[in-house]
């Protein structure tokens, strides 16, 4: 049976002589328009709110033991509309990892990844671990008590990886225990490094994505120009996620919590919720046993259209098996992450 996902190949798109430019504004399959399909360009979106609202946040943080926490206090409790920039950067970065997580889940159920799609799921894995790293050096320049045993909870559980775990914990620490140099080079990782790196990754995503082409749906056969009429519903998308993420900064406005102290341990020591899961599955099972498959996960994961691919070509009924997969998956995680509460 032919499979209801190929490759869209438009006539008049293909031939030599094109430049990037013409491939990156070919017009789109109609099926870009339904919202499952628009997740990819949502954390797009993020992604610009996220460094807006983070250059304006570093004109007022300092990457100090003694003034870090002042600093967010200021910009919390003094800094007209400091409270607000804060709390939609923190937003934008919670949501663009959610949405990144969906849209990983819709690609992976429509098998949107199959030959010559590999590499754009390959380049979507690296920025879903970038944003990841993003999101954890965010929460850690917080310096609040919460925050700073959160960062000795990851930064303990990167230090216990087989081979490059020691060294690695030593590299962002600064020494054995987390300390003001920690501070000062995860601020440089957070406003230097890995914007400039997310920023590359997601631009070199994006245009693989467009170069490469989109895989088909069955029911999609039309398609409309990539400009304006793609651009302007996905700026109207844009406005509307604005408008969505301004009313959550007004109704739960960002909070702080007392000053770190690494003399009293926090009584809530669990790291974001994005690490819940992988903290939970740490806690629960021994350590070698826990380390080995969430590096084992983590490679399946980035190879899976070659693993589809070998076991479709043994007539795997590989749509059931991803759906089971998926299925398994995010349970897993939800009941990881309700243990992570109840502790």
């Amino acid at each position: 049976m032919a499979s209801p996902i190929t490759e869209i190949v438009k006539p008049g798109n293909a031939g030599a002589g094109k430049s990037w430019i013409d491939h990156i504004q070919k017009d789109l399959p109609e099926h870009l328009e339904w919202w499952p399909y628009t997740l990819g360009a949502i954390p797009l979106t993020l992604f610009g709110i996220l460094v807006a609202t983070g250059l304006l946040l570093t004109f007022y943080y300092v990457p100090s033991p003694e003034k870090a926490y002042e600093s967010v206090d200021e910009i919390t409790n003094g800094v007209y509309l400091g409270w607000f920039v804060r709390g939609l950067h923190k937003t934008s970065v919670d949501l663009m990892i959610l949405f990144l997580l969906f849209h990983v889940i819709r690609v992976f159920l429509t098998r949107g990844y199959r030959a010559p799609g590999e590499l754009k799921w390959v380049s979507g894995s690296i920025v879903l671990f970038v944003t990841f790293a993003m999101g954890f050096t965010g929460y850690s320049l917080v310096f609040d008590n919460v925050s700073y045993w959160g960062m000795t909870v990851v930064t303990n559980m990167i230090g216990t990886f087989p081979v490059a775990g020691p060294p690695l914990l030593y590299l962002l620490r600064g020494g054995e225990e987390v300390s003001g140099i920690t501070l000062l080079r995860l601020y440089d990782l957070h406003t230097k490094l890995l914007p400039v790196l997310l920023g590359g990754l997601v631009l070199g995503h994006v245009v693989i994505v467009r170069l490469m082409g989109f895989a088909d749906v069955e029911a999609s056969r039309r398609f409309h120009p990539f400009y304006p009429e793609h651009t302007l519903k996905m700026g109207a998308v844009a406005v509307g996620l604005l408008v969505l993420m301004v009313d959550v900064v007004m109704i739960f406005p960002p909070v702080l919590g007392p000053p770190a102290n690494p003399q009293e341990v926090a009584s809530d020591v669990s790291p974001p919720w994005y690490f819940s899961a992988p903290y939970m599955w740490i806690s629960l099972l021994p350590g070698p046993l826990a380390l080995w498959s969430l590096m084992g996960g983590a490679g399946l994961f980035v190879l899976y259209p070659f693993i589809d691919r070998a076991l479709a070509e043994r007539r795997w009924p590989m749509a059931l098996v991803n759906g089971v997969v998926a299925a398994a998956v995010v349970a897993g995680m939800v009941i990881l992450m309700y243990l992570d509460m109840q502790m």
